[in-house]
């Protein structure tokens, strides 16, 4: 086929557009992507009913991508139609919609990878004890069609994906690896939620050995597909939530009645897992949230944003891992809304979040101020050299308990002779070294195993203490910090250093030297500390950022009236000089209806920065959820929604002294008075610590 070259005549008369370019035109509309042609072939895996499904991709998708499966495959008198538009075997009336029940149904995407790519197939019915080889040319008609051998099923060949489209061939190429990512984010959606299926993926690079890059083994549940997808660490801290009714209160901000709420569990169901709440339970980015309908991965905005929304009132600094698969009623959802049909509209959407709010509060307040058992064994296997003489760890059987305080030899003894009728350990949590100061005490009780505890004692009353032993003792007792440098424990370290260090502490402190280009040896009295030199200027300017940063507003042409819920559009009149600070202004109009009486008229731009009403909601809900001053880090008080907020921390990040400089004298001390004059030192903006406790200086032997 000759190349094709721009039309040069000008023309006036409206005509309609050759149906070969219509077909190259509308391709490119469906098939975006390298993650778009994955997620179109493996649905049609799928849909075929296949239980094992390779993906196989050279070059990272650059060469070849092709997916094989053990489905039914196609019959013969069907291979014409294969790959011409709108022809599937999914879809006969537009009313077949309301029940649709496959991920496919619109037959677009082998036509369209037929015009973006070299596209052919290998497939054998289950009628048939042969296969035949599949060729399409770019118009999506077949034109070779040989026998061959292969098992039931069928495997699809991509060559050379966007070869037709120059431009976009070019970007595909040079940004060929952040496309592959995408492409593996986007598989994981189906690794996860498609239970007893196999799915596995690898990589060649031409003339090297295939790279497995994900493998699930078909199990049953999503647990287990999360454990073959991301490994045994993905499970710690993952919580299912279980679905309540909402309250009135969150009915009433989402405009809802109690009457609205009859019937929810039998309406809307779902299976929902979330990571803990617990600092460093959660992940740096919010990558690996899967949400899904009806087990269909899609991009619900309104529910992500919720999601996140809640979790930050207990984890300000990380993002929870979300597993959320909604089961509704196939008729009041529409997934026929965009081409890669991920975006769908849900009839009873308010119903859903005011559910899933009530949900995910209950579920993460529940972890709160819990300790979990692993946590439990650490602390009473530690507690001669952790606990303290106001420490209340005590036995306590049936009948006798033995009281907090200093203990005694005969109290030992009295306690090994109670040890064996011992079931429970109470720990008031509030006096624990390393687990933070609560409000109120809160007491728990587990089942631990006490051999640890036995075997000291009985030392002790053996006369196996020392004098040594004695004065390491009282050693320890000056120790201040006790809270060990692990991810884990970085929330527990924080509160031992705001309780410990003020901001006069900082000024105090003594500079030993630079470690590693990157870090700052100091010493405040009996204590040495690691300050990470990036991550506390970052912060320092992070801050001053949020203070600091006036955002400038660009008017509107026209005004944009927000329809907003009554008591949303209440918070947002009440708090006019918040939206103003953020760059916002309004019209009010007290004419108009309750939830309509609003109008935008300028909206914050900063550089290529813009914001609009997903913004104002945001702060809508913060103002509305009573986020503390603190939690957000706004040294003036002007709470900023998170695109803000990830804006400055980015230039705060560009600006900071980076790992790798040498630093003088004078440089470090800088660094440290800049921590004094800060209201949250402990952690950049990223959640990276800033400064962790390394030794006391009092322990060490002379």
């Amino acid at each position: 086929m000759e190349d094709a070259v721009p039309t040069t005549e000008s023309s006036t008369k409206i005509v309609p557009i050759n149906k070969d370019a219509v077909h190259h035109i509308c391709s490119g509309q469906v098939i975006l992507d390298l993650a778009t042609a994955v997620k179109e072939l493996v649905e049609n895996s799928l849909d075929s009913g296949a239980t094992l499904i390779e993906v196989k991709l050279t070059d990272h998708g650059r060469t070849c991508v092709s997916v094989s499966d053990n489905g039914s495959g196609i019959a013969e008198e069907e291979f014409e139609g294969v790959a011409l538009k709108h022809h599937t075997s999914k879809l006969r009336s537009f009313l077949d919609l309301t029940d649709i029940r496959t991920f496919g149904f619109r037959g677009e995407a082998l036509s369209s990878l037929s015009s973006l790519s070299e596209l052919s197939m290998i497939t054998r019915h289950r009628s048939r004890d042969y296969a035949y080889k599949l060729e399409f040319d770019r118009n999506g008609s077949l034109k070779a069609k040989k026998l061959c051998a292969r098992d039931m099923g069928t495997t699809v060949y991509v060559k050379n994906l966007f070869k037709s489209l120059p431009v976009r061939y070019k970007e595909f190429q040079r940004n060929f690896k952040k496309e592959f990512t995408k492409a593996i984010q986007v598989l994981y959606g189906y690794c996860l939620v498609c239970t007893n299926i196999r799915i596995t993926c690898s990589n060649t690079v031409s003339g090297k050995q295939s790279t497995p890059i994900v493998v699930t083994l078909g199990a049953a549940s999503v647990r287990d597909n999360i454990l073959s997808v991301f490994g045994k660490k993905a499970l710690d801290g993952l919580i299912p939530v279980k679905q309540i009714p909402p309250d009135d209160s969150v009915l009433q901000e989402y405009g809802l009645s109690s009457n609205d709420a009859e019937g929810i569990s039998s309406n809307i169901k779902w299976e929902c897992y979330v990571s803990s709440c617990t600092h460093f339970m959660g992940r740096s980015s919010p990558d690996r949230q899967f949400l899904y309908v009806n087990s269909r991965p899609c991009d619900p905005v309104k529910v992500t944003r919720l999601i996140g929304h809640v979790y930050h009132k207990y984890n300000a600094k990380q993002y929870p891992f979300v597993f959320l698969n909604l089961i509704l009623e196939r008729n009041r959802t529409d997934v026929n809304v965009t081409p890669d049909k991920r975006t769908i509209f849900l009839i009873q959407e308010s119903l859903i979040l005011a559910s899933l709010k009530s949900s995910l509060i209950q579920t993460w307040e529940k972890t709160l101020g819990s300790l979990t058992a692993t946590k439990l064994d650490e602390t009473l296997f530690s507690f001669k050299r952790s606990a303290s003489p106001t420490s209340h760890v005590y036995p306590i059987t049936k009948k006798q308990q033995i009281a907090p305080g200093k203990v005694e030899q005969n109290d030992l003894e009295q306690t090994d002779g109670l040890l064996s009728n011992i079931t429970e350990v109470i720990i008031n949590e509030r006096n624990i070294p390393g687990f933070g100061q609560s409000t109120k005490s809160t007491i728990l009780r587990m089942v631990v195993n006490l051999d640890s505890i036995r075997q000291a004692i009985r030392a002790q009353r053996a006369g196996k203490v020392t004098l040594e032993d004695i004065q390491d003792q009282k050693r320890t007792n000056k120790v201040r910090f006790r809270t060990k440098i692990a991810p884990n424990l970085g929330k527990d370290a924080e509160q031992e250093l705001r309780k410990e260090l003020s901001t006069d502490s900082f000024d105090k402190m003594e500079i030993v030297g630079q470690f590693n280009l990157g870090f700052i040896i100091a010493r405040y009295k009996e204590d040495l500390f690691i300050v990470d030199q990036h991550a506390s200027d970052e912060k320092y300017r992070f801050e001053k950022l949020q203070g600091a940063t006036k955002l400038h507003t660009q008017q509107l042409i026209v005004p944009r009236r927000l329809n907003l819920s009554s008591l949303n559009e209440t918070i947002l009149i009440t708090n006019q000089p918040t939206f103003i600070d953020n760059g916002f202004t309004f019209n009010i109009n007290e004419q108009c209806e309750p939830g309509h009486r609003v109008e935008l008229t300028g909206i914050p731009v900063s550089g290529n920065w813009q914001f609009g009403q997903e913004d104002i909601e945001e702060l809508i809900f913060l103002i509305s959820e009573g986020r503390s001053e603190d939690s957000l880090d706004c040294s003036n008080g002007i709470p900023r929604p998170s695109r803000v907020r990830q804006m400055l921390a980015s230039r705060a990040c560009r600006g900071a002294v980076m790992v790798g400089k040498a630093l003088n004298g004078t440089e470090m001390r800088r660094l440290l008075l800049q921590m004094g004059q800060i209201n949250n030192p402990w952690s950049c903006p990223h959640g990276r610590p800033t400064i962790r406790h390394l030794l006391c200086l009092s322990l060490l032997h002379h």
